[in-house]
């Protein structure tokens, strides 16, 4: 790639290296980044040497530098130059929301579209790699969010709550589905209608392939729907974007478990030529507890799914909540919806080890939840066949040196009253169908499948979601489910005859030309401060399951996606080689 030099140093050239940028730049010294010793460098010709670290990479492109440079410097262009002469594996693959979303979804193209007033277009966009923008724009867990370098400057982009905007303003979803291919005359079986089956069965038949989805619980949805509490999913979402993959020919039947109803093996006799296995952890983690058995001590799990199927659930003025995790937190408010004057939640970790998004927990708290975050379940005391209190034991630690889950307790005690106890420690798989099949493989309670590829050693099964193994440190978020579902269409169609090839153009519009794209920034770009959408007042939350997340006004959302440093374009930059911006 031809660079000119020249353009490199001419930006910084009379650099006085007074250090005025590096004391307002936000990442100085993050992997050794700072923007007065690269000029330094480049003012001395070292410009490979400085190129071939990739430590030009860390700049945000923020433009605090160039807005408080005395010279008014454009020491934006002497980075994207260095950028240019990246050796290319040090070039990063994609902007890195793109690079931690599972599904990698093109949030900088549906944010940039948004800021300009464009939200059906956004959802086009979307939806070219996710077929639930309503339900991601609420619940999901927004890895993007985390790695979105705008965080560095001040606070990362909405990138969630604008998804949400976008599903919420198009009209119709209809002309987004995208099209379905001639019939192929395959059969494709799967099992769960959890976020990772209907994601298989969506792309599945948009490839061409007749598909059966099987599911035990009364509607379809999954932990979408048996696990998130209408407050934060509402039904009305879920079953609309449901219905969008119905609406392509997906069959789905419910009430139907396998082992129970249907075998694997039936399966293969009526056909199917592949089989996805899909069916979630949909049961509660148990232990064994003294004072555990009888009255009054609940599941978290079941009892989630009871309260969404509207199915009589007697709730106690004063709970106890055991567990730190999503479902946890889940749990807690629910009981509050359904009755509860208090509700005490404890868990093994401490707080900044919880295991329960941070969002969640400072919900929980907002609406009145205690946290005893470092205590255990010792015993739940009775008063006859009523539970009088809980027996906490300090947790002095949650895992080894290895990073193991192994807890160690102390001496100290801690009694609680209640008059009800909700354990919800971990979710479990329900894998009894796998008993009898030698040629699937359960490991740790999940069914072994390739990550890559979501194939199981056994022939024309496929298997993925919370109950088929995972990459390590891969999370069971609805994202990575739908993700896995991606990849499993993929590989089943290939399987069948087909390009194995998933993705589809919805989006009928033209990325920005990079020879378009200024790069300057505003004054005060900066620190334009990330807007925070409204929430229903705590209040008003009380016996009911009302939405408490609000979506974005225009004008909220537009300000929000207009804060975007655009990585991607200045991804494209650096691989363009013509030169820094003008």
């Amino acid at each position: 790639m031809a660079v000119d030099v020249q353009q490199i140093k001419e930006p910084v050239i009379s650099c006085e290296q007074c250090g005025t940028c590096s004391s307002a730049c936000p990442v100085t010294g993050v992997d050794g980044f700072n923007i007065r010793r690269i000029e330094h460098a480049v003012q001395l010709s070292l410009i490979d040497s400085i190129a071939k670290t990739g430590v030009q990479w860390v700049c945000t492109m923020c433009g605090r530098c160039e807005e408080v440079c005395p010279n008014g410097y454009l020491i934006m262009d002497t980075t994207r130059g260095l950028r240019k002469l990246t050796p290319p594996e040090l070039l990063p693959a994609a902007a890195p929301c793109v690079e931690a979303c599972p599904a990698h979804i093109n949030v900088p193209q549906y944010i940039r579209l948004i800021a300009e007033g464009k939200p059906e277009e956004a959802y086009a966009v979307i939806r070219e790699k996710v077929p639930f923008p309503g339900i991601l724009g609420r619940v999901c867990a927004h890895p993007c969010e985390i790695t979105c370098k705008r965080a560095a400057v001040n606070d990362p982009i909405q990138i969630c709550a604008l998804k949400r905007y976008a599903a919420d303003n198009t009209e119709s979803s209809q002309p987004y589905l995208g099209k379905v291919a001639l019939d192929t005359g395959k059969k494709v079986a799967v099992i769960g209608a959890g976020p990772a089956g209907l994601t298989t069965a969506f792309y599945l038949r948009k490839k061409g392939h007749a598909v059966t989805v099987f599911d035990e619980k009364e509607k379809a949805g999954g932990m979408m729907r048996y696990g998130i509490p209408y407050s934060r999913l509402p039904e009305e979402v879920l079953d609309s974007e449901i219905a969008d993959i119905v609406s392509l020919g997906v069959d789905i039947k419910v009430s139907q478990k396998l082992g129970r109803d249907f075998t694997i093996d039936d399966l293969k006799s009526q056909g199917f030529d592949a089989i996805f296995l899909a069916p979630g952890a949909q049961d509660s983690r148990k232990i064994t507890l003294e004072g555990g058995d009888g009255g009054d001590v609940l599941w978290g799990v079941e009892f989630l799914a009871d309260v969404a199927a509207a199915r009589p659930v007697d709730v106690k003025k004063n709970v106890v909540v055991i567990g730190g995790g999503n479902v946890a937190v889940d749990v807690a408010m629910t009981a509050l919806r359904c009755g509860a004057e208090k509700v005490t939640m404890a868990c093994l970790e401490s707080r900044e080890e919880m295991p329960a998004f941070e969002w969640e927990i400072e919900e929980a708290v907002e609406e009145g939840v205690e946290l005893l975050p470092g205590w255990g379940p010792g015993k739940i005391v009775r008063d006859g066949a009523s539970v009088k209190q809980v027996e906490l034991v300090q947790c002095t630690s949650v895992f080894d040196d290895s990073g193991a889950f192994c807890p160690m307790f102390g001496s100290d005690k801690l009694v609680v009253d209640a008059d009800q106890v909700i354990l919800a420690i971990g979710q479990a798989t329900n894998l009894d169908f796998a008993a009898d099949k030698t040629d699937l493989e359960v490991v740790g309670g999940m069914i072994k499948a390739d990550p890559a590829t979501q194939a199981t050693p056994a022939a024309g099964l496929y298997a993925g979601g919370d109950a088929a193994t995972k990459a390590p440190g891969t999370p069971g978020t609805i994202i990575e489910a739908i993700a896995a579902g991606r990849r499993a269409a993929s590989a089943i169609d290939q399987a069948l005859g087909g390009s194995g090839d998933i993705d589809e153009q919805l989006w009928t519009g033209t990325a920005p030309d990079v020879a378009s794209y200024v790069g300057r920034r505003d004054a005060g770009f900066a620190v334009i401060p990330r807007v925070e959408y409204a929430k229903l007042p705590v209040e008003e939350r009380k016996g009911n399951f009302d939405e408490v997340g609000q979506c974005f006004s225009e004008e909220e959302a537009v300000a929000e996606a207009k804060r975007c440093l655009q990585c991607d374009l200045e991804l494209k930059l650096a691989l363009n080689g013509s030169g820094p911006a003008a």
